[in-house]
């Protein structure tokens, strides 16, 4: 486990309560100071310090990284790397600090960009129970994760551990089966050791779970960094877990947890060219054409993340709306989208008008830069407004060869 510690109350409250977090084998103490050079008043509070967590039974590296030119987040994210540490365990003053997670905060940013499970602990929180002893859970109904289950063996005389599932508004039906899936769930965790408490509420999930901590005294909210919904994506936080950060007042452990995206890449039947359509409302709201479209698609758990069009025009075919979201941007998924469409049209011709700052990426499916005139006339059409300036416009005509094929 890695403490950064700033030197404060709230540091020193963090390292008071190290034997409290199952697991530990041993800690490191970072100190990052925002200048150089260490003071005998900081030497001194971070003996005191080390004496503090190995009083509790665990051996205690320290760690003082001078300024180098990087800001304090990133040491701390390099510090745990380097140490191989499974946690960050961070010790904050107010957990309103929190709330906005790009506000250059010391604490947000290592939440926010961490790789590894990060624990905050706010100096105030808590009623003298430990840290792990009733624990709040939210679920999406999936079996837990084995981090999930290790968490709930729990210690002799722990509290229970409460699963919460949300359900949207007006999703009746998902209401009724919720019950009925988390008595299920808790069959599964029977043999866990503690007692597993199941709730269903309906309303807005991170408030729902802020509200829940509140109401029923847990003493740690324990929730993942990416749920399913947002696993597709490139966030480095999942929706609900950055709106729960935002309003929860109680210790919370974001747990780095793997999760598995079923990918799916296959041309799209005509009848879900409304999806294709969906995507493309950020992308000038393109239309789809059964009788002239072959449309191919990246599927993340049954999602469509990504797609690239193949249209006939009366003199030849031209490829265009390759287009990811921003939110799923940074996975490959425009690639796959790109791998499946040349892999069916690669007996015919292909055209397109790529941005400039694709061009290379296009060259690696065989398109090569033409001129303006090269193109049939239908397709040179559809760039009929540039008046013949495709350069000012910032579209590069292109050409692929039918039976091109990489090298």
């Amino acid at each position: 486990m890695l403490i950064p510690t700033d030197l404060s109350e709230a540091s020193f409250t963090m390292a008071e309560r190290v034997g409290e977090i199952p697991g530990v084998r041993e800690v490191v103490l970072l100190h990052a100071p925002r200048s150089a050079g260490s003071s005998p008043t900081d030497e001194d509070a971070l003996r005191r310090m080390q004496e503090l967590v190995q009083r509790q039974g665990f051996p205690v590296e320290v760690v003082v990284t001078e300024g180098d030119g990087t800001g304090v987040p990133e040491r701390i994210l390099r510090t745990a790397l380097e140490a191989g540490a499974d946690m960050i365990a961070i010790g904050v003053r107010d957990q309103g600090l929190l709330r906005n997670l790009f506000s250059g905060n010391v604490a947000a940013t290592v939440l926010r960009d961490a790789r590894v499970h990060v624990l905050i602990v706010p100096q105030s929180a808590g009623d003298g129970s430990a840290l792990f002893s009733r624990l709040l859970v939210p679920t999406d109904l999936a079996d837990p994760a084995p981090e999930v289950r290790s968490l709930l063996k729990g210690a002799a005389g722990d509290g229970p551990a409460v699963l919460l599932h949300v359900v949207e508004p007006g999703r009746a039906k998902a209401e009724q089966e919720a019950g009925d899936q988390l008595a299920a769930l808790k069959n599964v965790l029977s043999g866990v050791g503690r007692d597993i408490e199941p709730l269903a509420r309906v309303g807005d999930p991170a408030r729902t779970i802020c509200t829940v901590a509140d109401e029923i005294g847990v003493s740690l909210v324990v929730i993942p960094r990416i749920g399913k919904r947002d696993a597709a994506g490139a966030a480095p936080l999942g929706s609900v877990t950055s709106a729960v950060i935002g309003c929860v007042k109680q210790p919370v452990l974001v747990l780095a947890i793997s999760i598995r995206l079923d990918i799916e890449t296959r041309e799209l039947r005509s009848e879900e060219f409304g999806l294709a359509e969906e995507i493309w409302l950020d992308y000038h709201e393109l239309k789809a054409d059964p009788g002239t479209d072959r449309i191919f698609g990246v599927f993340a758990d049954g999602t469509l993340v990504s797609v690239a069009r193949c249209r006939r025009h009366p003199d030849g075919y031209e490829v265009d709306g390759v287009f990811t979201p921003a939110r799923f941007r940074g996975r490959g998924y425009a690639r796959r989208a790109m791998d499946a469409l040349v892999e069916a049209c690669q007996h015919d011709t292909l055209y397109m008008h790529s941005v400039r700052n694709l061009v290379d990426f296009y060259g690696e499916y065989g398109f090569i830069s033409i001129p303006e005139s090269d193109l049939p006339p239908t397709i040179r059409a559809r760039f009929a407004f540039a008046l013949g300036e495709m350069e000012g416009a910032n579209v590069q005509p292109m050409r692929r060869a039918a039976g091109w094929f990489r090298r």
